[in-house]
């Protein structure tokens, strides 16, 4: 079990957690099931911690199965000093535990910044990153403003086969900031993967980012598989981008 440190995101919150990586030989054989109990407890209010809990099915593994499972947990918090207890157990009762201490903290040239959660609070992270935003009253203009965005949703880390949720958080929170901006009218969405070189989501000139629609679209992206003719083309991530840029602004009218 590795800790994740406070990271501030752009919905102006502190995101923390773990990663676990468990390897297959251990969890093999007709099933299984890992129970994760974890309590945070802030420095400030320490007689009102916060429970949580997870629970993972494991399909049957081959008792020689070879390579890890990942998995992973977050939640969110505001500034302050917290104290983590951690465990993990599995159906023969075999256990994994952890303890730590962290704090989160504005940086100095950041002490300005309103956040979106109380200080010391503790409180489950929003995994429904594409539920759909409520109206925005435009503010009315002779000439409109539009947009048009262009996303890579991709994990930050290349070689990773899976987006964590703090990546999509990030992402989705900075579509989520543009779409609130009352003098934008026009949004066009383009969602794409570096990594596969593929358009995974196309929207032009709508009155709002449709982000149902978005999180559908991107729920049939298959990361860690890559074209190997790609992969032979030393610069062909490039060229895609290259291309992408090109036709989505050269002939874009009306003009973003």
């Amino acid at each position: 079990m590795t800790q994740v440190k406070p990271q501030l995101g752009f919905d102006l919150r502190f995101h923390a957690g773990y990663d676990i990586t468990v390897p297959l030989r251990e969890i093999s054989g007709d099933g299984n099931q890992l129970t994760i109990l974890f309590k945070v407890t802030s420095d400030a209010a320490k007689d009102s911690p916060a429970y949580f809990s997870q629970r993972y099915n494991v399909p049957d593994i081959e008792a020689d199965a070879k390579g890890d499972a990942y998995l992973a947990g977050d939640y969110d918090i505001g500034e302050g000093q917290y104290h983590v207890s951690w465990m993990m157990r599995d159906r023969m009762e075999r256990v994994c535990s952890s303890n730590w201490d962290y704090s989160a903290a504005l940086a100095s040239r950041e002490q300005t910044m309103k956040l979106a959660i109380a200080g010391n609070a503790i409180e489950p992270s929003d995994r429904e990153f594409f539920k759909a935003e409520p109206p925005v009253t435009r503010i009315e203009m002779e000439q409109p403003l539009r947009v048009k965005v262009l996303i890579n949703f991709a994990p930050q880390q290349s070689s990773a086969a899976a987006m964590q949720p703090i990546d999509k958080s990030a992402l989705v929170s900075i579509l989520r900031r543009i779409s609130r901006e009352p003098r934008i009218h026009k949004f066009s969405v383009v969602a794409f993967n570096m990594n596969d070189q593929k358009v995974l989501y196309k929207k032009d000139d709508a009155d709002q980012i449709d982000f149902p629609e978005l999180g559908k679209a991107l729920s049939a992206m298959k990361l860690g598989m890559v074209d190997y003719r790609k992969l032979s083309e030393k610069y062909s991530e490039n060229d895609f981008l290259t291309r992408l840029i090109q036709d989505e602004l050269a002939n874009a009218a009306p003009t973003p």
